[in-house]
């Protein structure tokens, strides 16, 4: 037993190392817009870009690339969770076309009560909304799915993301200035489970550049009568 317990040490281990290097390879991306309308980006390591190899490929750049006329900032933070992102805006100023919210994943991964999470998110969201008439949030897939959990930790993490995920999708249903973009899909069609080598980075749990544009073909959709109809 001892043995095993230091194996799922070292492997803990060197996936943080990798996650480190992922971190340290990119940085959130931003843009200066031709005009004088603003997305604002808020999230995790998500919205940081943690997993891609270039800010361009991550969601803020493909929102840049597709939208050129606005200008994107972005305050994103590894390893933050929906109360810490509460937190560290309370004195949160600006008007925005539209907030882009990448958070939740941490909630899932530290095992947040899923009720203490949603309250945090309501919160949140009274906060935002006197600074926009849009706010868009994305969580994350299936944490469960990823390649870094198997057994009974996987199962833990995907009862998890479906509770959060359907909590949040009642708060969507009841706000008019809220829409959840859901990147969640069944284990036996999740893209991130069938071709983890493809969609998952190197520390076996962030997005890679694919990861992020097949999530990015979910998010569009959604942004696309908000941006393109205050351009």
């Amino acid at each position: 037993m001892l043995f095993l317990g230091i194996v799922f040490f070292m492997t803990d281990t060197f996936r943080f190392a990798k996650t480190l290097y992922l971190i340290a390879r990119v940085s959130p991306y931003e843009q200066a817009g031709t005009t004088d309308k603003t997305v604002q980006v808020l999230g995790d390591s998500t919205g940081y870009g943690t997993g891609a190899t270039s800010g361009k490929y991550t969601i803020a750049g493909l929102l840049g690339a597709d939208y050129p006329q606005y200008t994107i900032k972005n305050q994103s933070v590894n390893g933050r969770t929906i109360e810490g992102l509460l937190e560290d805006n309370q004195d949160f100023s600006g008007q925005y076309e539209m907030i882009l919210l990448q958070i939740g994943g941490n909630d899932i991964l530290q095992k947040r009560g899923t009720e203490e999470t949603l309250a945090d998110l309501n919160a949140l969201l009274n906060l935002l909304s006197e600074h926009t008439n849009n706010i868009v949030m994305m969580t994350s897939g299936n944490v469960g799915a990823a390649v870094a959990f198997s057994g009974e930790e996987a199962k833990t993490y995907e009862q998890l993301t479906r509770a959060l995920r359907s909590g949040v999708q009642e708060i969507a249903q009841s706000r008019a200035d809220f829409t959840y973009v859901d990147l969640f899909d069944e284990p036996e069609d999740d893209p991130f489970a069938e071709e983890p080598d493809t969609y998952t980075a190197a520390d076996s749990l962030h997005p890679s550049n694919e990861g992020y544009a097949l999530w990015y073909t979910k998010l569009k959709p959604v942004v696309e009568p908000i941006l393109s109809e205050a351009s």
